[in-house]
């Protein structure tokens, strides 16, 4: 230990006593540190982070399909959603709901809040539990029971101040009275931290027993051990016999099920892990300009490691003290590129889609995205890797020094070892065929977003807006969930279904 932090006390005081050589070594590996660090947060929050359930490896989406139709994932009907969960063998439990907003009234200034209709065992699948009072019972998920509502903790805290008597009173919600049984926790994974309120379903009979009235967003819990392979091979057996019993409703229909965490955001896996692989090419850049403007300074450094090594220092030794200068080199590094990515952060996040392209769901963790734990042990062993990289090959051929020829007055001023330059010609190709290949694909990248720019929408997006409107149920003749498209050029509406 002694001798670790004479190495570093020694370091320490080459670092001070080389301002310029130091200030271009930290800002090089900052920047490369910097950039890493910034797309690690983002890959932490969207794909690493599990979700805040229970077993969330287990949770997935049950959509229907019609792949002859083109239609990849659809909503659920509730006579299907009754059939798989009398059928199947592989979940523990099978749910759904939809999303709604509300007009919550007669608790201070009139409020539109989002919030959703479940079934009564919709918390039991996620395996979330209220901070306060209880989740819905099956009797209350019936058509005629007594309405009853649970309300977010955010809705909660700012519009009731965090009442803890807040069990058994009412809120107004699209002029109906619903009684609050219960407050659920905060740090829900989206979409369901979207929602400030959740009441049941209470569908009719007569509406349950309907095939081709599809408005689920069906939700289950795979059983221990079951795979999706094998969940999704049972779910096709039981759609097939479906279809022959109610060819009307379910010809062509099928099952899709996808893991809750994918649904949002497994299209942007590739994407991110691209970014991580194009700023890792960054590091390697750096590290490669580091290693070169070390092996550079050996040369000045040559006579004073001669020395020290004809005093008895070992060549191990002589390693392990480079070695040290080029880690406290990469920690300030680190620190730098930490510094540089939280002002970083807000930028990737505007870059970020909030919604799935594919399948039009909120993205996880944007609103998680921050310097934490993970990306500070990310950035820490970043600044290991990079004083290997920088560190290691120069400080490897400099412990090796003629000692004859170097403490000869005048003698020549390269490393023994590395006279040839070969060392450092091969790091001046690796960097220019990294920096190359970066070049490629950025305007590969830059040719594939300008097609895109060209593509034909098949109709003139200019002066036209879009709006989605959400009404309370039985007041109109629109669902619940239609467009309304408006052409400002011609000031004319147009209703399409959603």
């Amino acid at each position: 230990m002694g001798i670790l932090l004479q190495d570093i006390r020694y370091g320490a005081r080459m670092v001070i006593k080389n301002p310029g050589f130091t200030a271009v070594a930290v800002f090089t590996l900052a920047l490369g540190i910097g950039a890493n660090s910034a797309i690690f947060s983002v890959v932490n929050a969207v794909l690493l982070r599990p979700l805040p359930y229970k077993n969330p490896d287990r949770l997935v989406w049950v959509w229907e399909n019609n792949l002859s139709k083109n239609i990849p994932i659809n909503p659920a009907s509730p006579a299907n959603l009754m059939d798989w969960r009398n059928e199947n063998h592989v979940f523990e439990n099978l749910s759904a709901w939809d999303g709604q907003s509300f007009n919550l009234t007669g608790a201070g200034e009139p409020e539109r809040i989002l919030g959703a209709k479940v079934f009564a065992n919709f918390f039991e699948v996620l395996g979330v539990q209220p901070v306060l009072g209880r989740t819905f019972r099956i009797e209350e998920d019936r058509a005629g029971a007594n309405p009853v509502a649970l309300m977010s903790y955010g809705l909660w805290h700012r519009r009731f101040g965090g009442d803890t008597n807040m069990l058994g009173k009412s809120l107004t919600l699209h002029g109906k009275s619903f009684t609050v049984i219960g407050v659920m926790p905060a740090g829900q994974a989206v979409p369901f931290n979207l929602f400030e309120v959740w009441v049941p379903f209470a569908l009719e009979a007569s509406r349950m027993s309907r095939h081709a009235d599809r408005f689920l967003r069906p939700i289950g819990r795979l059983k221990t051990g079951v795979t999706i392979r094998q969940a999704q091979a049972e779910m096709d057996t039981i759609t097939r016999r479906l279809e022959k019993l109610y060819p009307q409703e379910n010809t062509g229909a099928g099952v899709s099920i996808i893991p809750l965490k994918e649904m949002f955001a497994g299209e942007m896996r590739s994407a991110l892990l691209v970014m991580l692989g194009a700023v890792g090419f960054v590091l390697l850049i750096a590290c490669t300009n580091v290693a070169n403007l070390m092996l550079a300074r050996a040369a000045a450094r040559q006579k004073e490691i001669a020395l020290r090594a004809a005093l008895g220092a070992s060549r191990l030794r002589l390693i392990r003290q480079l070695l040290t200068e080029a880690l406290l080199h990469s920690g300030l590094g680190a620190a730098g590129g930490l510094a540089l990515a939280f002002y970083s952060i807000h930028v990737l996040v505007a870059l970020v889609p909030a919604v799935s392209t594919l399948y039009k769901v909120p993205v996880p963790g944007l609103d998680e995205i921050g310097i934490d734990g993970a990306v500070l042990a990310f950035a820490i062993a970043l600044a290991f890797v990079t004083a290997l990289l920088s560190g290691l090959a120069p400080a490897w051929g400099t412990s090796r020094p003629d000692l004859n020829e170097a403490l000869k007055e005048g003698g020549r001023s390269a490393t023994t070892g590395l006279r040839s330059g070969r060392f450092r010609n091969l790091l001046v190709v690796s960097e220019v065929a990294l920096a190359l290949m970066l070049l490629i694909g950025a305007g590969l990248m830059l040719q594939s977003f300008q097609r895109l720019r060209e593509v034909r929408l098949g109709f003139n997006p200019n002066h036209v807006l879009a709006m989605t409107l959400s009404l309370p149920e039985g007041n109109t003749r629109m669902t619940s969930s239609e467009q309304i498209f408006f052409n400002s050029s011609s000031n004319e509406w147009k209703l399409c279904p959603e």
